[in-house]
This record gives structure tokens, sequence and C-alpha cells, in this order.
């Protein structure tokens, strides 16, 4: 009999090891597909600036490059203002870091809409580009463009 109740423990404990493994395979696999909670990958970013603007050469203000998916052509675009939104702990300087060293800093994605409204701009237009930013490939998924429709003051 002591054999026997022997042998049942250890098929109780070997049962006992068995389930604990799979329950905490299990959570690992479940805790896998739970959605992150945490920020977005790519920084939420405000660009306020002047496309296309004539700007001297000793301008203080930082004028970028960029491109628009799918064209060849470039567009200047003389950036006053610059503000994360939403995402990483990231500056905006940080950001311009990144682009400064590039002929072309930003490659513009979005919707056939949006991307009309920025090259459809006329020179020296106002435009606020909200937009997320691909750090590794310096992309700028354009969410919406918001022209200034006041005259500017020189």
């Amino acid at each position: 009999m002591n054999n026997h109740m022997l042998s049942i423990g250890l098929c109780g404990l070997m049962a006992s090891l068995l389930l604990s493994a799979t329950v905490s395979v299990f959570a690992q696999v479940n805790g896998s597909l739970q959605p992150q909670l945490g920020p977005p990958l790519r920084p939420l970013i405000k660009l306020v600036g002047f496309l296309n603007e004539p700007t001297p050469a000793t301008s203080p203000k930082p004028v970028l490059t960029v491109a628009l998916a799918g064209e060849d052509k470039r567009y200047s675009f003389t950036l006053t203002d610059m503000r994360i939104m939403a995402g990483p702990l990231i500056t905006p300087g940080d950001i311009l870091s990144e682009v400064k060293p590039y002929s072309t800093n930003f490659y513009l994605r979005g919707s056939r809409a949006v991307m009309t409204q920025i090259s459809d701009a006329s020179a020296g237009e106002q435009l606020s580009i909200l937009a997320e930013y691909s750090r590794g490939d310096r992309i700028l998924f354009v969410q919406s463009v918001e022209k200034d429709e006041e005259p500017r003051r020189q």
C-alpha cells in the first residue's frame, strides 16, 4: 500500500507541475497578445511654417527640405514652430538634429487629399502640418494640414 500511495503522490505532483507550466506558458502567450497601453511608437508632431518662402541665407529660422511621396520635386519649408503633441519623449530639437544632415529632411506621406493641400499651396503660404514621425526613415505620416487664411504681415 505504501508504494501505491507513493505513486499517487508522485502523479499528483507531476500533474501539479504540468498544470503550473501550462498556466505559465499561457500567461506569457496571452500577455504578448494584449494591446500596448503606452504612448505610440512614433511621436505625433505639429510643424508650422511657410512653404516655398524666399528666405535669406542668414535667417535664424530653420529651412527644411521636404518631398511628397511619389514626386521628385522638393519643397522648402521655413519652420516657425514645432511641437510634440504625443508619443515618446523626444524634443523638437532632437528631431531637427536627426534630419539636419540629409539633403531631404522629411518625406511626406498621406492621403491624396492631404498631399494635394500641400502641393497646391502657394509660395509663402503658412501651413500647419500634423504628422507622425518615423525616425528610421524620416517619413512624416501626415494626418492633417491647415492653411492660415489671414494675410501675412511683413
